[in-house]
């Protein structure tokens, strides 16, 4: 798995296999999911993903934000 973070499209990608991606869908607003031949999934997006969940989800995301704006993309 490999999680990266595009801080000037605010967008998280979650990157679960190398496999073509042949479809997407988005499951609900501004989260869309990536699917190779065989239906599973490749990857999760998340758009503008500080601006929507810094605050419900992170309670200490002023310390990860922080880092985030200091480099150009994080991986993990």
């Amino acid at each position: 798995m490999k999680i990266t973070y595009d801080k000037e499209a605010d967008v998280l990608y979650i990157k679960f296999s190398d496999n073509k991606i042949v479809d997407s869908e988005e499951k609900e607003r501004n989260v869309v999911f990536d699917y190779d031949n065989e239906d599973n999934i490749v990857g999760i997006e998340i758009l503008y993903f500080v601006k929507k969940y810094k605050k419900e989800v992170f309670p200490v995301f002023k310390e990860i934000e922080k880092i985030v704006w200091e480099t150009d993309v994080i991986t993990a």
